[in-house]
């Protein structure tokens, strides 16, 4: 602030910089893994799963290859299942 103040033709200068709290890490980890699951919920909405004998079959929409291999990771991982079918698409 000194070294602006003594520029040729500087009138005034008035200090607006504000120094705020640092965020906690615990707090932006909880905000992240907020954030992961709404998005979770949102793109499970898209997604519909019927069973019949122990097969699960995935349909519906997903935006990317990651969240179909997630939607088929679950439904393997589910107890009881003994196939996939994936009729997902990929948008």
């Amino acid at each position: 602030m000194r070294a602006i103040a003594q520029l040729h033709g500087v009138a005034g200068v008035t200090n607006h910089i504000e120094v705020r709290n640092a965020v906690a890490p615990d707090k932006i980890g909880k905000d992240i893994l907020e954030a992961m699951r709404r998005h979770a919920d949102r793109e499970a909405r898209h997604i519909q799963v019927a069973v019949h004998e122990g097969t699960v079959t995935l349909s519906g929409k997903v935006h990317s290859i990651a969240e179909r291999a997630v939607a088929r990771g679950a439904a393997w991982a589910a107890p009881g299942v003994r196939a996939v079918v994936d009729d997902l698409s990929v948008e």
